[in-house]
């Protein structure tokens, strides 16, 4: 899988104005816009998009469910962070968290699960916070297998939209523990489908690890709520219907 590489663009530069009319251009043509949330809505009417223009349309996957009944690994309890390893995506908060509760983690392991620039960063702060827990595991195409062995999955991002992990986790059954950045909200709803927590606040996403820890019975009702959304509403299916629809309101 390759991803596409782009230079940054200075903010108030002259790149930065061209691209901005082009957008602005591009809304003012456009009979219909599909978002992926409503968190976009505000910043499109900034360009100047009306209300009736934007249609959200929430991705929707086909997921590679594995049905596991054996959760875990060596008898021990699993959280997994599947996500880049960029400084967006909060692994410095979720290591910085786990420091504050090793009395609950004598029977966890931590998976993270990605790769990216802060890989070397991030390994010797969990060393020097002494995370004998925490295993990196690279970058892996197993996802729906290392899901399956897990019991906690947590997104400490503090600047995404609605991130595909998040998505995968619900679907895989998982207690989430996620951040209210851009449209996680609408999907995640704190203490029905997951724990909500704000980007940054590392002591109430210790305290919410620690609540899942210790709560057989939360993480089961959190997993089954958010598989039951995601089945319902989050399908590669349901997102095409949608699009479908909004196609055809031009009919």
């Amino acid at each position: 899988k390759s991803r596409l590489k782009f230079n940054k663009i200075q903010h108030g530069s002259v790149e930065e104005a061209f691209y901005e009319a082009i957008e602005r251009r591009a809304i003012a043509s456009a009979k219909k816009i599909i978002i992926i949330s409503n968190s976009f809505r505000q910043p499109l009417f900034e360009y100047g998009a009306r209300n009736e223009q934007l249609h959200t349309v929430y991705t929707g996957i086909d997921f590679n469910v594995i049905e596991n009944t054996d959760k875990g690994f060596n008898n021990k309890l699993i959280i997994s962070c599947v996500a880049r390893l960029s400084p967006r995506k909060g692994h410095t908060h979720l290591l910085e968290a786990l420091a504050t509760i090793k009395p609950y983690l004598a029977n966890v392991e931590v998976w993270i699960v990605g790769d990216g620039e802060m890989r070397k960063e991030l390994e010797k702060q969990a060393k020097e916070l002494d995370l004998a827990c925490v295993q990196f595991k690279g970058e892996r195409t197993d996802i729906p297998q290392i899901l399956s062995r897990s019991h906690i999955f947590v997104l400490p991002t503090t600047n995404d939209n609605l991130p595909i992990s998040v998505i995968e986790a619900m679907f895989a059954k998982q207690a989430i523990i996620t951040t209210s950045c851009g449209g996680i909200t609408e999907i995640i709803s704190h203490f029905n489908t997951g724990l909500i927590v704000e980007p940054g606040d590392v002591p109430d996403l210790a305290a919410k690890i620690v609540m899942l820890l210790v709560s057989a019975s939360l993480r089961t009702r959190l997993a089954n709520n958010a598989k039951a959304y995601a089945e319902e509403h989050l399908t590669a299916k349901k997102m095409v219907e949608k699009i479908k629809n909004v196609y055809e309101l031009e009919q």
